[in-house]
């Protein structure tokens, strides 16, 4: 699970920053499950990604405080998942 996490992280963060860089500043980056997922199948292919598993370690990252579940653009079936820290590493 551990490297499971380390892999969404490592996907969001990379999206920020390139986020980041097209529009000249930080602002607050959220990606929906479906697009991490589709992200994670794009730069691990060699690893089977689904939903559900997405979800519960999406969860877990959450208590660690690392990704927020955002209230108002979630929706039923589509959860959308704000990152609160972006490493500039």
């Amino acid at each position: 699970m551990e490297e499971i996490k380390y892999k969404i992280m490592q996907v969001m963060q990379a999206r920020a920053r390139q986020e980041e860089t097209v529009m000249g500043g930080r602002y607050p980056f959220r990606m929906a499950t479906w697009n991490i997922r589709v992200a994670l199948e794009k730069e691990f292919p060699d690893m089977e990604w689904n939903c559900a598993s997405l979800r519960k370690a999406l969860a877990e990252l959450e208590r660690d405080g690392k990704v927020l579940k955002c209230p108002y653009q979630s929706r039923i079936g589509q959860a959308v998942w704000k990152l609160l820290a972006v490493s500039d590493a």
